[in-house]
């Protein structure tokens, strides 16, 4: 049978009370008292409930991550799966469990209020892909412990957190510029939804309004074939740019087989820039400078909050953490 505190107790010769508290390192046992007793508990091999432990805290030990899970989410998005990592690492570490749902933006605020209702967690972090106004004013009102990765694009007073993506467009403005590269065009997703591409641009924009410069921007999809077809636009100007800056590897990918195409060599002839150094970045060719942000990390951060956040029910962020950082490689 396994090793009960009962045991560890009656060995030690102490109280049942006296065992847990030791074990839990509380701060009314002796720190000679609980290196005995945690001695004792190693000699005999002890090892703890989690469940019966969460049960007794009146907790579950388990935290949701909700998203929209559909089908090829994992090539359209892979930043997604990395900070699901960083989450359940982390939680993992302190004897809790990542449970993912899936959830469509529309059935979000009624899913996970439902999810809330239910009590299937101690805390629900929500992916900024399926967030609304309805789901911010829900999780306003709501008990659970919340946390959404991404910044929403509205104002609210729900707690979240995401890469500083202005900073991320800062970063490969000024590399570029450094470079002595000064005719530049941009390609990114739909003005209208690409939240992420806006704010980089942004970013660029700041730097490049210092330096009295402007650059050319091209929106449509964030395809491979947006990429290729973007990429004959600039071509056919006039003047052709001197680097292409893509905002993922998908339409870094479609940029570089058209330059192919035209027989273009990058970097002596066209410089190719990308942000994102997943998932085709490094074996392109050439490989591709990147502006990369450490989702792993963020993932981390995340868990770390949340779970201070179950303790502390009143603690509050709206806060960047992971500092973008610059990849170089031979196609600049």
């Amino acid at each position: 049978m396994p090793v009960t505190i009962y045991d560890i107790a009656e060995k030690a010769g102490v109280s049942i009370s006296t065992v847990s508290k030791a074990l839990n390192d509380h701060y009314s046992i002796s720190d000679e008292t609980k290196r005995e007793i945690r001695r004792i508990a190693d000699e005999m091999e002890y090892r703890p409930n989690d469940r019966a432990r969460n049960f007794a805290r009146r907790k579950s030990g388990i935290v949701l991550f909700v998203t929209d899970l559909h089908r090829n989410v994992a090539f359209e998005n892979p930043h997604m799966f990395e900070i699901m990592t960083g989450i359940s690492q982390y939680l993992d570490e302190k004897n809790c469990s990542l449970l993912m749902k899936h959830v469509t933006a529309k059935d979000a605020p009624y899913a996970v209020s439902d999810m809330m209702a239910r009590e299937q967690a101690d805390a629900v972090i929500i992916h900024a892909a399926i967030l609304s106004k309805p789901l911010c004013q829900m999780l306003m009102h709501a008990r659970l412990p919340h946390l959404v990765i991404g910044k929403p694009d509205f104002p609210t007073t729900i707690c979240w957190m995401d890469v500083n993506h202005e900073l991320a467009g800062q970063k490969a403005a000024s590399y570029l510029l450094d470079k002595g590269y000064r005719r530049m065009a941009f390609l990114m997703g739909s003005e209208e939804d690409d939240h992420i591409s806006i704010s980089r641009k942004n970013g660029m924009l700041q730097v490049f309004d210092e330096e009295e410069l402007t650059f050319r921007t091209l929106c449509g999809e964030s395809t491979y074939e947006a990429g290729s077809r973007q990429t004959g636009e600039l071509l056919a100007e006039d003047t052709r740019p001197e680097v292409i800056l893509c905002t993922n590897n998908y339409l870094a990918m479609g940029c570089l087989q058209r330059l192919r195409q035209e027989k273009l060599r990058v970097p002596e002839d066209i410089a190719v820039m990308t942000f994102d150094n997943y998932p085709f970045s490094m074996i392109t060719e050439p490989q591709l400078t990147a502006v990369e942000a450490d989702m792993y990390d963020m993932g981390v951060e995340a868990a770390r909050f949340i779970l201070r956040k179950i303790k502390k029910p009143e603690l509050q962020t709206q806060s960047y953490c992971t500092v973008p950082r610059l990849i170089e490689r031979s196609s600049t």
